[in-house]
């Protein structure tokens, strides 16, 4: 081996401190821009789902339009269909059931 070398000393702190330095930057300028990517993905979704609700509240209205008493006579008239009120006796009601009311509908036990 010489002994005439001359080594210059590498400081490896300094080398470690700038890898971080490096890591820590690439790390903040990815999470910005990721940050701004999500910020215009929420926008977006934000105009869609207010589209949404406005399509929403015109059919409601449109539903409600159709669905009103004189626009189903004259639905009803237009189909020619008569149509009346049904008896007491073929007015099904809907409630709490019963083991009871359960055999008298299937008439079995």
């Amino acid at each position: 081996m010489k002994k005439n070398q001359v080594q210059v000393p590498f400081p490896v702190v300094l080398a470690n401190v700038l890898v971080l330095v490096a890591v820590l930057g690439l790390s903040y300028m990815w999470l910005c821009s990721r940050c701004a990517a999500l910020g215009r993905d929420i926008k977006q979704k934000e105009v869609e789902l207010a589209a949404a609700r406005k399509r929403l509240v015109a059919e409601q209205d449109r539903w409600s339009s159709i669905t009103s008493p004189p626009n189903l006579q004259r639905a009803i008239r237009g189909h020619r269909l008569e149509m009346t009120m049904p008896h007491d006796s073929q007015v099904v009601r809907v409630g709490a059931w019963s083991p009871e009311s359960m055999v008298s509908l299937t008439g079995r036990p």
